[in-house]
């Protein structure tokens, strides 16, 4: 029986031109089932799954009842269409000839194992499964509906509560020295739900906003404005907004960090090293890290960034820099986050400069519109959390740097995401192993 799945989203297939590509077949896509479905994915009908969860047959006057099965519906038609119409027909196909040779050979009956009946009870994970297609239908950021990124995530947090519990308990554990392996119960492991999900993805697709990429002549364009400002008469505060976000810039592009790292940046660390770097027979600037990052593993959370004073394209991180710790220092603090709530003292986090990312980039296109077109919508293409990062890639990639010279500078977050355990070391000791490959780690950032 067809569904009505107006209030589902469905990925539609679109041309080079962003056409929609309907044929025949994509009329009745996702809306029924096929002849030799139940061949490749385990079937109950809507009533056994409500007697299953509910443990009574479905009451037509219950609205809970009908958008219960409305959902068991779709679920099925979703682990139905993780397979393709050519997919099911040969299953059909294949599994009639072999029945028809049985019977010929006196076995017809004994060839395939019985379809059913299935347990009283929701060994298919139905139950989680309407759970997250309900959630599906929440209201997105960037579309009417979440992404099945977020819907999934349920998934993960069925199983771990189920990990938990006294049946999940109860799972059977194969080792073999150190390696284990673990032979889980779960009814979100099971055949139906992987199938279930595999085709709710499908449904659903994508909708991917990847940063666009800033480029050095729009990074360096923001800095002329920022400079021209800086020149103005203003009150403390406002100076410190002004500096923290020129900062925020230059640490997130000659850095290649990503935009929820830069917060992380600890004005204690940046100060103890502020003259002897500018000293050094290499004059540079360290920025120091100093929190848990993403896959980071071990009690070792200082990483130390030595960047050059000033870049190939007229980008100065060091003056930016000092007139930050100036202002820190005017505002009252010289220790813990650099981006800090003057209010409540906690870290801020890089939402906070979102906006006026955006402001500049807007100011850039009214002044230079040959750096950035009228027609591009700013807050549809960069973000705050990628574009600086994408933008320091991109840039090493046009200047061929080595790769030797590019893992020098990611080099904190190779050992990161390696998961190995170092030993711990103080923010000296930490200084003292990156000067003796300063150079090499330098040429990056003085090639920004």
């Amino acid at each position: 029986m067809p569904l009505d799945n107006g209030e589902f989203p469905v990925a539609q297939p679109k041309d080079a031109e962003g056409n929609l590509i309907i044929d025949d077949e994509d009329k009745t896509r996702y809306l029924e089932g096929r002849d030799g479905d139940h061949l490749q994915t385990p079937f109950q009908c809507e009533t056994c799954h409500v007697r299953n969860l509910l443990g009574r047959d479905p009451q037509e006057n219950l609205a809970s009842d009908l958008r219960l099965i409305k959902l068991i519906r779709r679920a099925n038609l979703d682990a139905f269409w993780t397979s393709e119409p050519k997919t099911v027909k040969s299953t059909l196909r294949e599994g009639r000839r072999g029945a028809r040779i049985a019977s010929a050979l006196g076995f017809g009956s004994s060839l395939y194992r019985p379809m059913g009946p299935f347990p009283l009870e929701d060994s298919f994970g139905m139950g989680p499964a309407t759970v997250m297609l309900e959630l599906s239908l929440n209201k997105g950021k960037y579309a009417d509906t979440v992404q099945f990124g977020t819907v999934r995530k349920f998934r993960s947090a069925y199983a771990n509560i189920h990990q938990a519990s006294l049946e999940g308990q109860q799972s059977a554990v194969m080792t073999k020295e150190t390696k284990k392996m673990t032979m889980s119960n779960c009814t979100t492991h099971g055949v139906f739900f992987e199938k279930f999900t595999y085709g709710m993805h499908k449904r659903m697709g994508d909708i991917v906003k990847p940063n666009r990429a800033l480029s050095i002549e729009i990074l360096v364009e923001i800095f002329n404005i920022l400079e021209a400002e800086w020149g103005l008469r203003m009150p403390n505060e406002e100076r410190w907004k002004l500096v923290m976000e020129a900062c925020f810039y230059v640490i997130a592009f000659v850095c290649a960090l990503r935009g929820e790292e830069v917060p992380k940046t600890d004005l204690g660390g940046i100060i103890e090293h502020l003259e002897e770097s500018k000293r050094h027979k290499t004059p540079h600037v360290v920025i120091a890290l100093l929190g848990r990052f993403k896959n980071e593993h071990g009690d070792d959370n200082y990483h130390l960034l030595p960047i050059a004073n000033t870049t190939h394209s007229g980008l100065e991180p060091r003056k930016w820099i000092e007139r930050g710790v100036q202002c820190c220092r005017t505002m009252g603090y010289t220790r813990g986050p650099m981006f800090k709530d003057l209010v409540t003292g906690a870290r801020l986090k890089q939402s906070s400069f979102e906006p006026g990312f955006f402001r500049r980039l807007s100011q850039v296109q009214d002044s230079r519109p040959d750096l950035l077109g009228a027609g591009v919508d700013v807050e549809d293409q960069y973000g705050i959390s990628r574009s600086f990062r994408q933008g320091a890639t991109s840039r090493a990639a046009d200047l061929a740097l080595s790769d030797k010279i590019v893992n020098a500078n990611n080099r904190w977050r190779s050992v990161d995401e390696a998961g190995s355990k170092k030993p711990s070391m103080t923010i000296r000791d930490h200084y003292t192993d990156i000067r003796l490959t300063i150079n090499l780690q330098l040429q990056f950032s003085l090639a920004m």
